[in-house]
Formats: C-alpha cells, sequence, structure tokens
C-alpha cells in the first residue's frame, strides 16, 4: 500500500512541477510589458555528423498572450527531397500551466509548397494548430528531422518579433572532431560555451529574459538590432555533389560546378542567334537584341525538384519548353550570349525591395534570385531575366543598390549591382486646374516618372487588368470624392526607363467653407504622410532607404468671384536628410504652387531622431497649406 502511496505522490509532484514550468503567471513582469508573446523555451540543436548528413532538433514553447500574435501558435515546418521528419510531438496548456491536449497525428496536416508560380516542386510542409481562443495558453512543439545535405544550415533567430519576449532559448552545435563549420553572431554579448570530448566538439549559446523591442520608424533592419546566429559549413555536400564555402571564391566554384555543360543550345536557336546578331556590331545592342528574344520565346515559371532549387536547369529544356525559373532562365540567357560571342556572368542575389542585405564578410547560401550581368569596358550591364518588360540593363528595386555574388570562370566574387540616386528617380508633375465659384475642382495631371519612381506604376500597368487598375486609381489620392478620366500612360524602355502618364481629375466640393471664407489647398496629389513623434527617446539608427526627387508645379484658374485674404509663407528646408521647399504665388485670378522634395539614402545616429522628425513634420505641415478667399459681393 505505502509503494502505490508514494507512486501518488511522485505523480503529484511531476504534475505540479510540469504545471508550474508553464504557468502564464509566474511569467515575469518585465517579460510581459508591450509582449503578445513570450518565448519561454526554446532550443535548437544542430548535430553535423559529416559533410554529407545532418540533423536537426528544434523545441518551441510560446506563450500566447492575446489575439492578436495567434500566428504563433500555428506550427509550420517544410520539408523536402533532401529533409525527413522522424516526429512531431506537442501540447497545449491553459493559463495555470496544465496540460490539456496533445498533437495527434491525424491532426497533422501535409501540404505542397505551393508559391503560386512553380509549375513542380517537391518541397512541402506540415501544419498543426489547436485552434485555442482562451488567452493567456501556452503551446509546446518538438521536431526532429534528417537532413542529408550541409549546403544550407538554419539561422537561430530566439527572438522572431519585436512584441515578442525571450524567457530562456539556446543553440546548440554538436561536430565531429576536427569538423570545420563557421558562424557569424549578432547582437549577442557573450561567445559559445565550447567543450570537447573524444569523438565531437559542442557549441552552446544561450539567451535569457530578453524584453520586446521598441519599433521605431526608419529603424535600421532586424538583423542589425535582434539576437541572431548564422550558421555555415566549409566543406559540404549537397546530391552527388560536394563544394567549399569558406570564400566567396570557393562558394562560386560550387556554383560552376553545378552549371557545368548546360549551356549547350539546340541547332534551331544558334542558327536564330546568329541570324540575329551577326551583322550587330556593338555588344551593347548584341545584348539588347538577344535579351528581346529571350523576353518574347520564354516565360518565368518555377520548377523545384531536388536540387534542382539551387541548381539550373539546361538551356535546352529552355529552349524547347519556353518557359524556366530564374536559374534556368539566367543561364539560358548566357548560353545566348556566349553563341554570340558575348560574355555574361551568373549572378546569385537577395532580391526584393525589404529583404536583408547579405553579409559580404561570411560566405554561405542566403540567396533568392540568381540574375545576369554582362561587363563591358566601361560599366555592367544588368539582365533581369525573369521579366518580360524590364529594359536591358535597369536592376531597380528588386535586385538593385545591394551586394550580389558574381560567379565567373575565376569562381564567385562579392559585386555592388546598379546605385541609384535622386538623379535617377523623379517625379515631375504638371498640374493644370479650374476652381469654380461652388468649389469643384477640374484637373489635367501629366506626369513623368523615371528610374525606381516607375517601378510600382510599371508592375500595375503590366499586370493589374483595366478594371484592376481603374479600381486602383480611386484610392490613389487622398481627396475625399474624386473621378479620373481620359488615362493615359506610356512607357519608354531604357537603362533609366520612363513614364509619362496623363489624366483628367474633377473632384466635387474641393475647397471646404466656414463662413464666408473658403480655403483651398493648391498641393493637390503629392504630399508627405510622415508626421512623427519626437518626445519618445530614440534608441536605433535613422534609415533613410528611398532616394528619390519629386516635383509639383501647379496652375489653378479660379473663378472671378474669389478675392484672396490670405496666402500661405513659402518654406525652403536644406538639410542633412534632404531638401525641401515650397512655393505660392497669385496673380489676378491664378494661383501657382511649386513643391520640390529630394532625398536620398543615407544613415544617421540616434541623435539626429529630433532633428530629422522635425524635418519631417515641417513638410508635414507645409505640404496642407491653404489659401484663405473669401467670395466677392455684387
Amino acid at each position: 500500500m505505502k509503494i502505490f502511496f508514494v507512486i501518488f505522490l511522485l505523480i503529484l509532484v511531476f504534475q505540479n512541477a510540469q504545471t508550474q514550468e508553464y504557468n502564464a503567471m509566474l511569467i515575469p513582469d518585465s517579460l510581459k510589458t508591450n509582449a503578445n508573446v513570450v518565448n519561454r523555451y526554446s532550443e535548437m540543436h544542430f548535430t553535423i555528423y559529416n559533410e554529407k548528413k545532418v540533423n536537426l532538433y528544434e523545441k518551441e514553447v510560446y506563450t500566447i498572450l492575446n489575439e492578436a500574435v495567434s500566428k504563433y501558435a500555428d506550427y509550420v515546418t517544410d520539408y523536402d527531397q533532401f529533409t525527413s521528419i522522424d516526429d512531431i510531438n506537442g501540447a497545449l496548456y491553459n493559463e495555470s500551466g496544465k496540460r490539456i491536449k496533445e498533437v495527434k497525428k491525424k491532426d497533422i496536416s501535409d501540404h505542397a509548397s505551393f508559391d503560386g508560380y512553380s509549375l513542380m516542386s517537391d518541397a512541402r510542409y506540415k501544419e498543426h494548430n489547436f485552434y485555442c481562443n482562451d488567452y493567456p495558453y501556452t503551446v509546446e512543439y518538438e521536431e526532429n528531422d534528417d537532413c542529408n545535405q550541409t549546403f544550407y544550415f538554419s539561422t537561430w533567430d530566439p527572438q522572431i518579433s519585436a512584441l515578442m519576449s525571450v524567457q530562456y532559448s539556446k543553440l546548440v552545435v554538436e561536430t565531429p572532431v576536427g569538423y570545420k563549420f563557421r558562424y557569424k553572431q549578432f547582437n549577442l554579448s557573450a561567445p559559445p560555451v565550447i567543450t570537447q570530448t573524444k569523438n565531437s566538439v559542442v557549441y552552446i549559446w544561450e539567451v535569457k529574459n530578453l524584453i520586446t523591442k521598441e519599433k521605431e520608424p526608419f529603424q535600421p533592419s532586424w538583423r542589425e538590432i535582434m539576437p541572431s546566429i548564422m550558421l555555415a559549413p566549409s566543406t559540404f555536400g549537397l546530391g552527388k555533389y560536394e563544394g567549399n564555402m569558406d570564400s566567396w571564391k570557393s562558394y562560386g566554384d560550387f556554383m560552376n560546378q553545378l552549371r557545368q555543360g548546360r549551356d549547350a543550345l539546340p541547332a534551331d536557336v544558334k542558327q536564330k542567334v546568329h541570324a540575329l546578331t551577326d551583322n550587330v556590331k556593338d555588344v551593347r545592342e548584341k545584348v539588347n537584341v538577344l535579351y528581346n528574344y529571350l523576353q518574347q520565346n520564354s516565360r518565368y515559371i518555377s520548377v523545384q525538384l531536388g536540387i534542382g532549387g539551387w541548381q539550373p536547369f539546361d538551356a535546352n529544356y529552355v529552349a524547347t519548353n519556353k518557359y524556366g525559373d530564374c536559374k534556368a532562365l539566367s543561364n539560358y540567357m548566357i548560353a545566348l550570349l556566349k553563341e554570340a560571342g558575348v560574355k555574361a556572368d551568373y549572378v546569385e542575389i537577395r532580391a526584393g525591395e525589404d529583404e536583408e542585405p547579405i553579409q559580404t564578410d561570411f560566405p554561405m547560401n542566403e540567396f533568392n534570385h540568381v540574375t545576369v550581368c554582362v561587363p563591358l569596358d566601361k560599366d555592367s550591364l544588368w539582365l533581369e531575366c525573369t521579366s518580360q518588360t524590364k529594359a536591358a540593363g535597369f536592376a531597380g528595386t528588386f535586385t538593385g543598390d545591394r551586394f550580389a555574388l558574381l560567379t565567373d570562370e575565376n569562381g564567385g566574387h562579392v559585386v555592388a549591382t546598379p546605385h541609384y540616386t535622386s538623379k535617377e528617380n523623379q517625379l515631375v508633375r504638371n498640374i493644370k486646374a479650374s476652381l469654380d465659384s461652388n468649389g469643384n475642382l477640374n484637373a489635367e495631371v501629366s506626369s513623368h516618372y523615371t528610374g525606381c519612381e516607375t517601378d510600382n506604376l510599371h508592375l500595375q500597368l503590366e499586370y493589374l487588368s483595366r478594371q484592376q487598375f481603374d479600381e486602383k486609381l480611386k484610392h490613389e489620392f487622398d481627396i475625399p470624392t474624386y473621378d479620373i478620366d481620359n488615362y493615359i500612360a506610356k512607357e519608354s524602355k531604357a537603362i533609366i526607363p520612363l513614364i509619362d502618364e496623363y489624366f483628367k481629375l474633377t473632384a466635387s466640393n474641393y475647397s471646404s467653407v466656414t463662413g464666408k471664407r473658403v480655403f483651398l489647398k493648391p498641393d493637390l496629389l503629392t504630399y508627405s504622410s510622415e508626421k512623427i513623434d519626437t518626445s519618445a527617446e530614440r534608441k536605433y539608427d535613422v534609415v533613410i532607404e528611398n532616394s528619390f526627387k519629386h516635383v509639383d508645379s501647379i496652375i489653378i484658374n479660379l473663378a472671378s468671384d474669389y478675392a484672396i485674404e490670405s496666402l500661405p509663407k513659402d518654406v525652403v528646408l536644406n538639410t542633412a536628410y534632404g531638401n525641401y521647399s515650397i512655393h505660392f504665388k497669385i496673380d489676378k485670378n491664378i494661383v501657382y504652387c511649386v513643391r520640390a522634395f529630394e532625398q536620398n539614402a543615407s544613415k544617421f545616429p540616434a541623435a539626429d531622431y529630433k532633428s530629422f522628425g522635425n524635418f519631417l513634420n515641417a513638410i508635414y505641415k507645409a505640404d496642407r497649406s491653404k489659401i484663405v478667399f473669401t467670395k466677392k459681393t455684387s
């Protein structure tokens, strides 16, 4: 009888310890302040067996404090031909830490990772959710994966959101003695604790009691703020291939392995290349001709099967099927140029307007796109081979202004893609308008876009239906009620592309009336939306990401019964953060307004935030300046 009593007590002790462990009420107040979710315990244990096989064990315990972050209770894990998921376990705990539900295999769904543009892919994901809405609650998940490639290692990110606090998290990397792996840590004060046994070396990093981060306007990238560790191998294996990424040169040598023998063109395509280019002497013109041929005779479709996530399909495949992903189309473009006697290079890049930059001092596979560079005597031509509409030479916001990895016969080299300043990125707008005695506005608007200022409009013109585009125009401007008619846009392809736009705009009751006074805001369409609080203490540097120059010239003809009462003062601001001016003039019954704002990408210390904010707030106020009129009495 006593032994059963002892067992019963042990069970109670265990259950009580478990309840205390995940009791949401025991979370320190410092970790709940401004938090929506608390990382109670997380572990990533990375065991490297050799150059071709690793094991990854992960455990996550998150306390979800409110509905705003219920997404963190949704467990999603990816796998493919190189990764097998051995097991997924999990449990749900209530506020007091009592286990109330466990993961059941039948509730784990399995899906193809359909990205909307891949024709075929072996990438898949498993997903599970307890669908609990009794806040706060805690979810616990464990997963064990075997991977038969070492080309790509996971990154450790214990604090994945500014509104997540971290109670405890650790990273463990275990390697054979003599195995070389590399790491780069961000925003961590301590190096790893390293221990060695006869057969292995173990590296351990830990973080505890990390409070939430305050998101600030114009802050640096999250990698500059959050704790993180990037992991990468030295020697590695991927399928039947082996390589080394101790340097970008050796990384590029491996990419040459993957592409070797994949540039052979079919005979008919070779003939077409020569027919198009043999009589063309200028190299730039040859590139343009073949780039246009690529755009007209192929389209972007992703095929991600096995090693195809990193290795391009050969040139014959693209020529035959008339499609390919970024790797295949870029490889095909290089083959076309080679046949015409023009050297071109394969470029891996981290593409996307808001993507983190690559770490130029830490070779690893963190690329998501491939493009082409044609080196010329004085500069280079960049070719976006997935686009059927872009001009040769224009990188834009998708691949411009960043570092990338160019691979040639000598291996890999970090290079800079085209940099665009306010000289290239401009929007110049001319508006001729009239305001009748009832305050109704009629305007003709002519706009001239150049450089990166064309990017959004270009995509809308190419990929939206006319109905979708017209619907977008209804919400383009901050005017309560308006209509747009006679819309025309003409695009000119060039290294710095151009779009000329024209439309008519009518707005009922544009000017506001208070008693006998009429208020008119002459800056009709282009004005700042940035009004920021400068009173809070600034923690991070100020980062201005975009370079542009906007100039609006507005002429408004007034009805004859308007008499001016007051005119806003001109504003001129010349600062380290940018230059702004707005000028007002009235001549008889005509209002003239010229607004100009120029800014270039830059970075400033946190101490400058108040003066930077004052600059933006001054623009915000000036853009909303109003001319006051009274109506003439007869």
